[in-house]
């Protein structure tokens, strides 16, 4: 998965550019709608949907990645998911954080745990912690093959948490039950291009990170072997 100087390049310049277009649009451009919100929960909108979906993509990676290794075995497939679950984790921080935030600009608290997004989404985070935790206890194949059935068994917090405020109390705001003007929705688009190429360059740096640090532990076992 090494691309080369160029792309890597490219990517983060395209990256870089994304970013600062939504920043300047969703700042002096984005219309506010006629809904119940301030102009700061308004604009952290714009930001909040596209980490969530990051979030979400990476586990859905970690579990696709997970399947793969249970049926390859292949080691590349176990470095994937833990690459992406870390990035996961990451970005499940940024989407709590971001959603406080609103929370604090709309409705006065940074957190409640009767709202079922803030708590489903909040078990989430905690689950592909302790994914990350159990990669650090367990060594050799059986840590990959743990982490692979955890991966697997993990994601179902994923349309739990995405559904919670349709299915469950929820102080979430459901945007179809507003008017919605088209440049918001080609806004917020490039907020999720934006924070996808995001996603896209910090898995790379931590695949190769991983590759690397596979590559050591392999020579450090040939060493041991030897003497």
């Amino acid at each position: 998965m090494k691309w080369g100087k160029r792309r890597d390049s490219a990517l983060l310049v395209t990256m870089l550019v994304a970013m600062l277009l939504l920043a300047y649009l969703s700042t002096f451009v984005a219309v506010l709608p006629p809904l119940p919100w301030d102009a700061i929960s308004f604009h952290l909108f714009f930001y909040h949907i596209p980490i969530a979906w990051t979030a979400y993509l990476s586990f859905g990676v970690v579990f696709a990645a997970s399947v793969q290794y249970l049926r390859t075995r292949a080691q590349k497939w176990d470095m994937v998911a833990a690459s992406s679950a870390e990035v996961g984790v990451l970005m499940t921080t940024l989407a709590l954080l971001s959603g406080s935030l609103w929370s604090k600009a709309q409705l006065g608290y940074y957190w409640t745990w009767e709202d079922a997004k803030l708590f489903t989404t909040f078990i989430l985070w905690m689950a592909y912690v302790a994914y990350i935790a159990l990669r650090t206890g367990v060594r050799g194949d059986a840590r990959a093959r743990l982490c692979a059935v955890f991966g697997i068994i993990s994601f179902v917090f994923v349309p739990l948490s995405f559904f919670s405020s349709r299915w469950l109390v929820s102080v979430h705001t459901n945007l179809t039950s507003y008017p919605f003007p088209m440049i918001n929705g080609v806004i917020l688009l490039l907020g999720v291009v934006a924070f996808t190429i995001f996603y896209v360059a910090l898995f790379r740096l931590r695949y190769d990170l991983e590759t690397q640090m596979a590559e050591i532990e392999t020579v450090k076992e040939a060493m041991e072997e030897t003497t």
